[in-house]
């Protein structure tokens, strides 16, 4: 399953890769961007499970529908926290680069908001700017609305630069994938995997990989808003 619309954010998750990843780093930082959607039916939300690939912390497709029985999803069966994320797209104009915004369930109500205040989206010259120190968990972020005039107001305009999230950014696997991995701590081999693999990675510290089975299958807390 793994995508979800916005008005069913709330039942996903805890409270709690074309371009790179989007980010600002320090506590006031400021970016020039525009957000690639006409509104927030552009923005879906993600039902998704962290796992270790490759040495790797990588996003999973959640199979289940929150009206679904667990065992639905092999990893929801197994306690593999789901979480509910967002994969915004967005053109970054300072990088000249359309890159991917990831952000927890928390943020979803901001970019809503923002959406509802400034129809046709992608048309609107926004300043993003970051309220928190770095790793501090208690960081915001704030969209302002700029008058200055985009040289692309159209999503048409950057067709062909969006980039998928299902399959790049969050692998998309079946149930017997999923099975497949509990017994092995590893997802089949495939010829087709080949797209997934070329989605920026966050590689974690050897000292904090998880040892043993059962800690595989509850990979350590991400923070959600950093």
């Amino acid at each position: 399953m793994g995508r979800f619309d916005y008005s069913d954010a709330e039942h996903y998750g805890g409270s709690g890769n074309g371009g790179s990843y989007f980010k600002l780093s320090k506590d006031g930082e400021i970016a020039r961007v525009q957000l690639l959607g006409n509104d927030m039916n552009d923005f879906p939300g993600y039902a998704v499970h962290q796992v270790e690939v490759d040495g790797s912390k990588r996003w999973v497709n959640c199979l289940r529908e929150y009206q679904d029985p667990i065992d639905v999803c092999p990893f929801c069966a197994a306690k593999i926290k789901q979480q509910a994320r967002l994969f915004i797209p967005l053109y970054n104009i300072d990088a000249d680069e359309v890159q991917i915004w990831e952000r927890g369930k928390n943020f979803f109500p901001t970019l809503a908001g923002y959406c509802a205040r400034n129809p046709e989206v992608v048309s609107v010259v926004t300043e993003v700017e970051r309220h928190g120190k770095p790793h501090d968990t208690s960081t915001t972020y704030q969209l302002y609305s700029t008058k200055d005039e985009p040289e692309r107001d159209r999503l048409e305009d950057f067709e062909g630069e969006i980039p998928e999230i299902i399959g790049r950014y969050v692998l998309d696997k079946t149930a017997d994938d999923m099975e497949y991995y509990l017994d092995h701590e590893e997802f089949p081999k495939s010829d087709d995997n080949s797209s997934e693999d070329e989605a920026p990675r966050r590689r974690e510290r050897s000292s904090d990989r998880e040892s043993g089975r059962e800690e595989r299958r509850r990979p350590s807390r991400r923070r959600d808003e950093d």
